[in-house]
């Protein structure tokens, strides 16, 4: 199993207070382990954060499943009472070693901003980035190679 971590917060960046976050992580379709050859329905695992926002899951790596495989997230606000007040859906896939659900996220063609750049000699933090392979504080650096990477 891969652990996928996140945290739910307000557009300040605290915590959402009088809303309660519910994650649900729902497997596209029934597959099958590549190892093993275990059988795992397209059932949903839902996930309540903690009252910082921070939660945590296992889920099965997709990259280790036979067919083409990726999870529907989708994150819903509820009111104090449980009613939806609003929500968000993605797509992610998760590899075997897991990670940040925002860094898991495949936006597609549908993204607000699927061009945003990372000038550096080190990798993204995230697969949304164009990567241009190069040291920001020095042109002439050697180890900067001018290449323009879309990171994958």
């Amino acid at each position: 199993m891969a652990v996928v971590t996140g945290n739910l917060k307000d557009i300040g960046g605290a915590a959402m207070g009088n809303r309660n976050g519910v994650v649900k992580f729902t497997l596209n379709a029934g597959n099958i382990t590549a190892s093993g050859g275990g059988l795992r329905p397209n059932n949903t695992q839902t996930v309540t954060p903690s009252s910082d926002g921070t939660f945590s899951t296992n889920l099965e790596p997709t990259v280790s499943m036979l067919a083409d495989a990726w999870y529907m997230v989708r994150i819903e606000w509820l009111d104090n009472v449980g009613n939806l007040i609003t929500y968000l859906e993605f797509q992610i896939r998760v590899p075997t070693s897991g990670g940040v659900l925002s860094d898991l996220i495949e936006l597609g063609s549908g993204g607000a901003n699927p061009m945003i750049w990372w000038v550096g000699l080190t990798a993204p933090p995230s697969r949304r980035y164009i990567w241009l392979h190069m040291n920001p504080a020095d042109n002439t650096d050697p180890a900067g190679t001018g290449d323009v990477r879309q990171w994958r």
